[in-house]
């Protein structure tokens, strides 16, 4: 409260953790969340429990502290959980041991419960949470209760615990994607191991036609990558943490537009270990993107290592189904950056002097091909061109390739 410059008494600021306390502020208020303060409080005076006062929080006398919210803070906490989606409730629900608090602690226990049978998620973390509520009749099955406290708290700070990669393919996102892109109908193009991000925050300031997610195993990047995109202020760019390799499938399946692009730009290869050298490009994960991606839509794949982006594409065509052909040139790498935005790492590749192996896949309809192969046999039946091959050779044009057998029928 000190932080955002309200009146508070003195005796009561923490100093030592005045910097962690602004840097909060600064965070909540880079990413649009609110934070809510307690108007007043139950005080006792020091030395004397037994002295009981309610102060409002500017207040607060000294001599006295405060061990519990007032009944101005219990009512518009009340009301707030009212409107909440999910409540966790981690520790104490009280600061003190009055008598008071018990007539407290049942008040919101009581709001808590009232919350829960209205479809409300209530989650109960620690032993000190679980007590207060282990008296109710519906606590066995009205609540999500975890006792270990510690675990839920390294899982909140954003570590990877043993076991959650593992159901990250079981697990079936939810996503809002009306609250993370302003207009969610829009075409999208997904940036699989996005990094810093540098590359979606940069294209998604060109092309506004656009949505962008990007997605990356590595929790810290995509939390710097959401502040940046908080800060930049745009609203056709996301990220999130997760292994693309499992997840790509249940997470871009919800989006209500059409996936037109997919991205994996220098995947880190791991040439210590034969088995995960190319770990990220799988077959599950490109029959995923195959079935996803429309008709027309595209795969970029590059790296500064050669036989990386080689073997991306021979797993695209391998797993492709049959439906994907390479966009351009199928002998030379492009030159060229298609997209006019680079990634760190190819910025850093080109200022060096490297090259960069480059290649676009395209996904085509086998029924729109066949199509275009009848207009070209009935032009040249028009034209009396006859075209006889060998049986072993191949019939080659702009739109097509094909086996003899088809191409002496035309």
């Amino acid at each position: 409260m000190n932080g955002f410059g309200l009146s508070v008494p003195t005796h009561l600021v923490e100093h030592d953790a005045v910097k962690e306390a602004l840097e909060l502020i600064k965070l909540t208020q880079q990413r649009k969340i609110p934070i809510y303060f307690q108007k007043d409080f139950v005080c006792v005076k020091v030395g004397k429990p037994e002295l009981v006062e309610i102060y409002a929080y500017n207040e607060i006398l000294a001599g006295w502290v405060p061990v519990d919210l007032g009944p101005v803070s219990m009512k518009e906490t009340s009301s707030m959980l009212s409107t909440c989606k999910k409540v966790i409730l981690i520790g104490s629900v009280s600061f003190g041991s009055l008598e008071e608090d018990n007539v407290r602690t049942s008040q919101l226990v009581s709001v808590l419960e009232r919350i829960s049978k209205n479809g409300i998620e209530v989650i109960l973390i620690g032993n000190a949470a679980c007590k207060a509520f282990a008296g109710k009749s519906s606590y066995s099955n009205q609540y999500s209760v975890f006792r270990n406290a510690s675990v839920a708290w390294e899982f909140l700070r954003g570590t990877k615990l043993p076991g959650v990669a593992i159901l990250d393919k079981a697990f079936q996102y939810n996503l809002n994607w009306h609250a993370i892109f302003a207009d969610p109908t829009k075409p999208i193009a997904v940036d699989i191991g996005s990094g810093n991000g540098l590359f979606i925050l940069k294209v998604a300031r060109k092309c506004t036609d656009l949505n962008f997610l990007g997605l990356e195993i590595n929790r810290k990047l995509v939390q710097r990558c959401l502040d940046n995109l908080h800060q930049s202020e745009l609203k056709n760019g996301y990220f999130i943490s997760t292994n693309a390799t499992s997840t790509f499938r249940s997470i871009v399946s919800s989006y209500p537009g059409d996936l037109v692009l997919v991205a994996i730009q220098c995947p880190n290869p791991d040439f210590n270990r034969e088995d995960q050298r190319w770990r990220m490009v799988q077959r599950g994960l490109v029959e995923a993107i195959l079935d996803l991606l429309i008709t027309n839509g595209k795969v970029f794949l590059q790296s500064d290592i050669e036989t990386v982006t080689t073997r991306m594409k021979h797993l695209f065509i391998t797993y492709g189904k049959g439906k994907l052909v390479v966009d351009g040139d199928d002998r030379d790498w492009m030159e060229e950056n298609p997209f006019g935005v680079q990634t760190d790492w190819e910025q850093h590749v080109i200022e060096r002097g490297a090259p960069m192996y480059r290649i676009i896949l395209k996904k085509f309809d086998r029924l729109q091909r066949w199509s275009i192969l009848e207009i070209m046999a009935a032009t040249c039946y028009q034209l009396k061109l006859w075209v006889v091959f060998k049986y072993e050779t191949i019939f080659t044009c702009n739109f097509c390739i094909l086996p003899t057998k088809m191409a002496s029928t035309l």
